[in-house]
């Protein structure tokens, strides 16, 4: 039958109508998709849930749709508790942990849900309670991280990945990878970082993990930023791109456009380009209401803004972005905002509160990251490689074993019947020599009790006297120095006078630094803060042909000890520098657990021993090792330069 053309019109009509109701309604029917709906399709006849399932929903929907996400995550405990199923009950508490985390950036929240994980994993027999205390490592790292504790960071990830190379794990493993490299970055060493990245984005693809694929290749853009290498950069990060966009994942479309505005800023130069993607990615954190990520973000504009010579914005976004950081606790944010709140002020001529700002960032960064911690880092590095070398071994160290033992076992009885006969014919002997020695070593405890208590006196009086100068004298004049530069801002001063104001300045200032210098050699404040190491490695570092050596294992040891080698070290390095006329000198410790050496040589005119032992000096720094129970030794002749050793054994006293 052919229809009219009237007919036809009518039915196009009808069809544009019925087109554009769908068009309304499609939307409205795909969002009425309420958590029970998504309950209902996971749900098999018997009414029994797919808990698993269920999980990976609502981690899928955590970056695109998060508070359905957290309701529905909510609801899987519920139904993994109903179920009695204690490893996904435990999923299900890491999981709303890992939301309140990532979404909320809420630290106490997530480690109250993680703590409920980890103690139903430690409960658990078999591998997944095992992967599932690795897992919890890993998101107890993930908190440190954002509060810039970076050694505990670290410290749980090398366990995470302990345990999962212990039962050959490679589908959580490789985010702990991904997490560190981003760590080992913040610290700047870009190595370790690359390292890593490029075992996750192996391990990645090799999983086909999109979600992880994505967020390893904005690591791995941002690693190769921070070391000028530029080629990869925007492969890595279209490729990310495409994948979040796919997903819909606000989370990684926020990394791509943060390395992108980095991209901008350090290769291309291009500030206002950096701003925009900077703006994007605010936008993406703003979506998925993630603050941590919108500071981050924030800072790196407020950066931006200040290099295109942008002051107010730069300003009002360094302002916005640390009252986060401070509600966050991110401590190496602070420090970077500080820095551009400084400039900012110092652009508008404010010095005093731009001296301010610099003096805190000044403080934040070296409460943040020290030397101290950088050897941490490194002992821990090393100790996860020795680790997994360990459990490389392991199987051939099986076959082993066994005739170790019985080697070891035959050994051991025949060096006890030794020690028994030697014991038993050397009794006698012994209780006359230790009676002997006994009242020697009284002897020696008297003196060395009259000889600390001169020194303790001494050091505590060079403390007073060090602390007087610096605070009360070093206060006097920095206050003389902001009047002076006050009474400058507001008086005309002849072009003639101008110099003679600058030099009374100067002179001022090297005072201060004088007097700062001298404080410091009485009794300096990074010995009583950080230790024997930083404080020689200071004191060396301020002469030219002074070289200064550490080895082993650095920790703080007895107060008193620390002290006298401080004091020691720094009469021998001063003696050797105004006379023995040496090229070079030579500092050296050797730090193990129970022991501590120390090594000064110089190649100078040298001395001879017995005659310099007559004199004061040599005679003072003998009495301050032996008040510690060390020994010293000094080897020298003229023309031949001079070595001093002198050791501690820790567990004596």
């Amino acid at each position: 039958m052919d229809l009219t053309t009237k007919e036809l019109s009518g039915m196009k009509k009808l069809i544009i109508c019925c087109f554009t109701v769908l068009l309304i309604y499609i939307p409205i029917i795909a969002d009425a998709q309420n958590t029970d709906s998504i309950l209902n399709i996971y749900r098999n006849r018997q009414g029994i849930y797919n808990v698993d399932s269920l999980l990976s929903k609502g981690k899928l929907m955590m970056f695109s749709n998060p508070d359905k996400s957290l309701e529905l995550l909510k609801k899987t405990i519920g139904i993994a508790a109903k179920q009695a199923d204690p490893i996904r009950l435990a999923d299900s508490y890491r999981a709303v942990g890992a939301f309140y985390m990532d979404i909320k950036g809420d630290a106490n929240t997530a480690t109250y849900h993680y703590q409920k994980a980890d103690s139903i994993y430690r409960k658990s027999k078999g591998k997944k309670g095992i992967e599932g205390v690795a897992a919890i490592y890993h998101c107890y790292g993930v908190i440190h991280q954002r509060q810039s504790d970076y050694l505990t960071s670290i410290d749980y990830y090398t366990k995470a990945l302990h345990v999962f190379d212990s039962i050959g794990n490679e589908t959580i493993r490789p985010k702990t990878l991904n997490n560190l490299s981003t760590l080992y970055s913040y610290l700047k060493d870009n190595a370790k970082a690359e390292k890593y990245a490029r075992e996750c984005l192996q391990l990645s693809v090799k999983n086909k993990d999109d979600y992880l694929l994505s967020a390893i290749s904005t690591t791995l853009a941002s690693v190769l930023i921070n070391q000028g290498k530029y080629d990869e950069v925007p492969a890595l990060l279209n490729n990310a791109e495409e994948i979040a966009k796919t997903r819909n994942d606000n989370y990684i479309l926020d990394l791509v456009n943060l390395n992108y505005g980095s991209y901008e800023v350090f290769y291309k130069k291009n500030y206002p380009k950096a701003i925009e993607h900077y703006r994007l990615a605010i936008k993406y954190a703003e979506n998925i209401g993630n603050e941590y990520e919108k500071m981050r973000a924030l800072s790196n504009l407020a950066e931006s803004y200040l290099l295109n010579n942008e002051i107010n914005k730069a300003k009002q976004t360094a302002n916005e972005a640390y009252l986060l950081a401070e509600k966050l606790g991110s401590d190496d944010v602070k420090q970077r905002l500080l820095s551009v709140m400084a400039k900012t002020e110092a652009s508008d001529s404010d010095f005093e509160t731009a001296y301010k700002h610099l003096l805190l960032a000044s403080e934040l960064k070296e409460s943040v990251f020290n030397e101290s911690n950088a050897q941490n880092i490194n002992f821990l590095e090393a100790t996860y490689q020795a680790e997994k070398k360990e459990m490389r071994i392991a199987a051939l160290e099986k076959e082993r074993k066994l005739y170790r033992f019985i080697t070891l076992s035959g050994a051991f009885t025949l060096l006890l019947l030794v020690l028994i006969f030697y014991f038993m014919h050397s009794s006698n002997r012994r209780k006359k020599q230790l009676a002997e020695q006994k009242i020697i070593q009284l002897e020696k405890e008297k003196q060395l009790v009259a000889t600390q208590a001169v020194l303790d006196g001494e050091t505590a009086e060079r403390s007073r006297l060090a602390r007087d100068l610096h605070d009360g004298l070093g206060g006097m004049l920095s206050a003389v120095k902001l009047n002076l530069f006050d009474m400058k801002q507001g008086v005309f001063i002849e072009a003639e006078d101008v110099s003679r104001f600058n030099k009374v300045m100067e002179m001022l200032d090297n005072s201060m630094q004088e007097l700062r210098r001298v404080a410091h050699n009485m009794m300096p404040e990074s010995l009583s803060r950080y230790g024997l190491k930083v404080a020689l490695e200071d004191f060396c570092g301020s002469f030219n042909n002074v070289q200064f050596h550490f080895f082993g294992e650095e920790k703080r040891i007895d107060k008193s000890i620390e002290i006298a080698l401080y004091r020691v070290v720094f009469e021998l390095v001063n003696n050797a520098v105004k006379h023995s006329k040496a090229d070079t000198i030579n500092v050296q410790i050797i730090q193990q657990p129970n022991r501590i050496s120390i090594n000064v040589q110089d190649d100078g005119k040298g001395f001879d021993p017995e005659e310099a032992t007559k004199g004061a000096g040599l005679q003072n720094i003998r009495n301050r090792i032996n008040s510690v129970g060390g020994t010293l030794n000094i080897l020298s002749s003229k023309e031949k330069g001079t070595e001093i050793i002198i050791d501690i054994d820790l567990n004596e006293g």
